[in-house]
């Protein structure tokens, strides 16, 4: 399969507060590919509102003017490019950045009883988008090129886009990929009562067992790269937002996989949370076959 050579970076106006056009650059210097900014005029205002669609037009225009000056002035080299698009902004991201490496959007939200929600159009994107999307948190900044990689997996078959893509960013920066899969049992296994039985233990081993198995099969499809496993026992979320934290990672990378009976909740539980809580960049990776047909 051909490498994809440009990243799409998709902003609004409030794209200098946020970490996506710098994230892009970043691995646009680490990659050589091109930067694609797009940037969405929404033609479904709130219903009751005036709607001046030239403006808002003209202003999506000088708004993707100054990200290409912005892109120039710290890339002479580059040869990136920006367009204004209309439509549902959701929907035309993810439906324009099919043959793009990756789509870069910036986490948005707002702080509601403790937790960051990151707004319904980086969700969205990251549900529906074919290619990987890259969400990155506000004043994101370059830290430990050596730092991992860090990647949820279970079984390999269902998470092997996620290891693809992880592998390929950590080629670039010469970084170890850290394979994290979180177990847990149910309670009901083991109450509240100390586990005599040996039930956790034996857990333990068997998911120990599922992870060695994925990093050998990994170390086999990827020789060269320096592949790390962890085993965490917990919920999905804490554990993998907790191991990327922990590590200093570069960027935390998931699976997308949804269910067609939970597609209200856009993404499966565990992708969706992630990009809740975690603290760094986060990638979706939609496995192929495993994401729900568009409605």
């Amino acid at each position: 399969m051909r490498e994809r050579i440009t990243i799409a970076v998709g902003i609004d106006d409030s794209w200098s507060a946020n970490g996506a056009v710098d994230w892009a650059l970043y691995e646009s210097g680490l990659s050589a590919a091109s930067i694609r900014v797009l940037h969405v005029v929404g033609d479904r205002p709130p219903a009751g509102l005036f709607h001046d669609g030239r403006g808002a037009t003209e202003a999506g225009k000088r708004l993707v003017a100054d990200v290409r000056e912005y892109l120039d002035h710290r890339d002479s080299k580059g040869l990136h490019t920006a367009v204004v698009l209309s439509g549902t902004p959701a929907h035309i991201l993810a439906q324009s950045t099919g043959n793009d490496r990756m789509l870069v959007v910036g986490r948005h939200g707002r702080r509601m009883l403790g937790r960051l929600l990151i707004g319904s159009t980086a969700e969205a994107v990251a549900y529906g988008a074919e290619t990987a999307v890259v969400v990155v948190p506000p004043k994101w900044s370059p830290g430990d090129r050596d730092a991992p990689i860090v990647v949820g997996v279970d079984e390999l078959e269902y998470c092997e886009s996620a290891v693809d893509f992880a592998v390929g960013l950590a080629a670039e920066r010469r970084a170890p990929v850290r394979l994290v899969h979180i177990w847990d049992i149910p309670t009901m296994f083991t109450g509240d009562e100390p586990d005599t039985a040996g039930t956790a233990e034996t857990a333990r081993r068997y998911y120990g067992d599922r992870l060695d198995a994925t990093v050998r099969r990994c170390c086999d499809k990827y020789p060269g790269v320096s592949i790390e496993a962890e085993l965490r026992r917990g919920h999905p979320v804490a554990g993998l937002t907790d191991a990327g934290r922990e590590a200093g990672a570069q960027m935390l990378v998931v699976g997308g996989r949804s269910h067609r009976r939970m597609m209200a909740l856009l993404l499966g539980g565990t992708a969706r949370g992630i990009l809740q809580h975690a603290t760094g960049p986060t990638a979706i990776v939609h496995q192929p076959g495993t994401r729900p047909a568009q409605t």
